[in-house]
């Protein structure tokens, strides 16, 4: 590779320089995408090529507001409105869906009714 002293080149030269390195480099991508495809990586997604299943999946809403009807799923952080309530002296469970029972203890009531 030739030593250039980019201070001496005028504009036009810069920019012809600058179409040969992105000529080059594009050959380049193309081999190495060709020899990853060979080998069996051609996927996106990451450093490791895998993606996770969970990411971006809807979960269903665990918590609503009764007045403004925003809801939360209890992931992540808490929701700004329910700090707030909660900050205010209410109780995560009286923002519950579905009357306020959680869906482990409703699951084991429709186990104990089919039992019998």
């Amino acid at each position: 590779m030739s030593n250039v002293n980019l201070k001496s080149l005028s504009v036009p030269q810069l920019l012809s320089l600058r179409s040969d390195i992105d000529v080059t480099l594009q050959a380049r991508r193309s081999e190495l995408q060709a020899q990853l495809a060979e080998i069996g990586g051609g996927g996106g997604g990451g450093a490791s090529g895998r993606t996770s299943r969970i990411k971006g999946s809807k979960v269903a809403a665990k918590y609503r507001h009764p007045k403004t009807g925003e809801t939360w799923s209890g992931r992540g952080g808490v929701a700004g409105w329910l700090a707030a309530e909660l900050k205010a002296g209410k109780k995560r469970e009286d923002f519950l869906i579905g009357g306020g029972k959680p869906a482990k203890a409703k699951a084991a009531k429709k186990r104990k009714a089919k039992a019998e």
